[in-house]
């Protein structure tokens, strides 16, 4: 890209802030995509002078060639640098890439900045051979604006600490809806511009979508209702608006398209079993379900070719220790030594009584999950217990809060179903959940579950222990909350 910058140079010498760095061609088309930087402290400058660039570039390239600009700020921070390091061994060279570890790699900045690399000796010898280090002072001087020295050193591998960690006993994996780096992403090939400029972002799977934010999703439209509305500015004025379903395979989402007054014949892309798209946009609530789960508000869409990928469950590792929510440990003087004549427990399985609550008291209608309340038995004897109000994404209607007892600062300030599932499922994990009834407290918990990707636990219904009847009389009269209720059932099996 040397020959590209100094001719951009030659066209606008004031420009000295903005350096191209790599250029994709589509000869198709033909079509350049161009990436720059610019540095961060230069971006008012850069906005301000885009479309005298844009005037440069054109001027640079061939008469018939189309382009497209991406570029981002740059800033000289050690936490840049090292990013930037990784991002060009992984494109150049797998090998490299696997063998850099941030701790063994030293950088300094400031007027001389410097990059010291620590790699074992066959892949510093491979380094030198490919002149890698020099490829990589030439990338880094252009990124950054300033002359790096980039030095890779020699280590000696320790093989004894090699064997120790491949022969180590492997520990039993957990779960988690946190590991953004494993790569869950779909990336289309063949863009054909719809509405809006070429998405070129990847889109991210559908099942990922768990909270409100701006993302890129993929999938082939289904059940398109186009639908009619009056503007609320001009009222003779009709408008059109579309609902559709998008599935990329891992799930589907309800979504929402209003195109502007001027654009109102692109809803004609949007039809059932249409060409698969690649959209951008924003994830919200949807107010209409009421129940917690998202919709799509569409911005711009783009045709793509069927992308074929496999869904990728890779197991996701959660932190060790809980976050948001912690047990709290429980003990009764009936389950002590004074009481050698207490009834044995009914069971002596390592159980978890749960009791989940809804945004409404409806049970054929249960909304959103707002609390959950579990109660941990082992040998008969109750351990833990574990209480939690959840923050629903919609509001909750007023008779159903006061019938509860519930605060809307109570709700507001509780984490969110993404914050407290994954501790209620350290919680039970390696129980049996059980709970009256099973099928609807279960069916609550999985929609939760499944967009957090944590596998469905061991389940078993309550009745199997403890007879209907006596439950029901156990049942606490002056309350609905979760707690009460399992621990209520708990007592029974624990004969406390």
């Amino acid at each position: 890209m040397n020959d590209f910058n100094e001719k951009f140079i030659k066209e606008l010498p004031d420009v000295t802030y903005l350096r191209f760095i790599s250029a994709k061609v589509d000869s198709s088309k033909p079509k350049v995509f161009l990436r720059a930087v610019y540095k961060k402290e230069c971006e008012e400058k850069y906005l301000n002078a885009k479309s005298e660039i844009l005037s440069a570039i054109a001027k640079v390239l061939p008469p018939a060639v189309s382009f497209e600009l991406n570029a981002t700020p740059s800033e000289l921070t050690k936490g840049e640098i090292v990013k930037s390091i990784l991002d060009f061994f992984g494109k150049m060279s797998s090998l490299v890439s696997s063998a850099i570890e941030k701790e063994s790699t030293a950088i300094t900045i400031g007027e001389n900045p410097a990059v010291i690399i620590n790699l074992p000796e066959n892949i510093a010898e491979y380094v030198d051979d490919e002149g890698l280090d020099v490829a990589l002072k030439t990338f880094l001087d252009t990124r950054f604006f300033n002359s790096f020295s980039v030095s890779i050193k020699r280590f000696e591998e320790n093989e004894d600490e090699i064997r120790r960690i491949l022969q180590a006993n492997s520990f039993r994996p957990k779960y988690s809806y946190e590991r953004p780096e494993e790569g869950r992403v779909i990336k289309p090939t063949g863009r054909v511009k719809m509405y809006g400029d070429v998405i070129n972002a990847n889109a991210v799977y559908i099942c990922d979508c768990i909270k409100p934010q701006f993302t890129v999703l993929y999938g082939q439209v289904s059940d398109v209702k186009i639908r009619e509305y009056e503007s609320k500015k001009d009222k003779d004025v009709i408008r059109k608006f579309a609902t559709f379903t998008l599935d990329d395979g891992t799930g589907k989402i309800r979504c929402v398209f209003f195109p502007p007054q001027k654009n109102q014949d692109c809803l004609k892309f949007l039809e059932d079993n249409s060409p698969y798209m690649i959209m951008d946009g924003h994830l919200d609530y949807d107010e209409r379900a009421g129940d917690g789960s998202l919709q799509f508000r569409v911005r711009h869409f783009t045709g793509c070719e069927k992308a074929e990928y496999e869904i990728n469950n890779v197991v996701r590792l959660v932190d060790d220790e809980y976050r948001y929510v912690k047990p709290s440990s429980y003990t009764v003087l009936s389950q002590t030594s004074f009481y050698n004549n207490s009834e044995q427990p009914l069971t002596k399985e390592k159980l978890v009584v749960f009791s989940v609550l809804t945004t409404s008291l409806n049970k054929y209608a249960p909304g959103e999950l707002i609390e959950i309340g579990a109660v941990k038995l082992d040998d008969g004897k109750i351990i833990e217990t574990f209480s939690t109000l959840v923050r629903p994404g919609v509001e909750m209607k007023e008779d159903a809060r006061l019938a509860l007892g519930l605060l809307t600062s109570e709700l507001n300030n509780s984490p969110t179903f993404d914050q407290a599932v994954p501790d209620f499922f350290k919680f039970f994990d390696g129980y049996t959940l059980t709970a009256l009834p099973i099928d609807w407290h279960i069916g609550i918990l999985r929609q939760y579950l499944e967009k957090l990707h944590i596998p469905l636990p061991r389940v078993a219904e309550l009745t199997s222990f403890v007879e209907a009847s006596t439950l029901r009389s156990v049942r606490p009269k002056n309350t609905y909350r979760s707690l009460a209720f399992a621990e209520a059932y708990a007592k029974i099996l624990a004969s406390v």
